[in-house]
């Protein structure tokens, strides 16, 4: 399992922010994405560089830390380098984006990606 600090996206940044000023509730983290993509992870990020799969999002939080959790399979990925990985919310904003060192997967493995936000 690889575990990775990441820093919220601007844009999600705003939209908690509007929240905790108006009321309402946020989405939720939702999914997982995987992607090709190498451009430098940038707070203003506001989509994945070159996505190629999705799962759905497994969350805990501890404290002020929330960890997203995703499984990419070797089947998923196919003949595609992972290179970058993001957390969107359930109203598709990128919450975050993190770019890896590159990694290919053989057909019967498999790769968890955890994903923390610290609030």
């Amino acid at each position: 399992m690889s575990t990775t600090a990441i820093a919220a996206t601007n844009a999600y940044r705003h939209k908690v922010a509007l929240t905790a000023a108006a009321g309402g509730a946020l989405p939720k983290a939702a999914w997982v994405a995987f992607g090709a993509g190498a451009r430098p992870y940038t707070l203003d990020d506001i989509a994945m560089e070159s996505e190629f799969f999705r799962v759905a999002a497994n969350n805990s939080v501890d404290g002020v830390q929330m960890t997203v959790a995703g499984v990419l399979t070797g089947i998923a990925a196919g003949a595609h380098v992972l290179r970058e990985v993001g957390v969107f919310a359930a109203d598709g904003t990128l919450m975050g984006r993190r770019v890896l060192t590159p990694k290919e997967l053989e057909p019967e493995t498999q790769l968890e990606i955890e994903l923390v936000f610290q609030y």
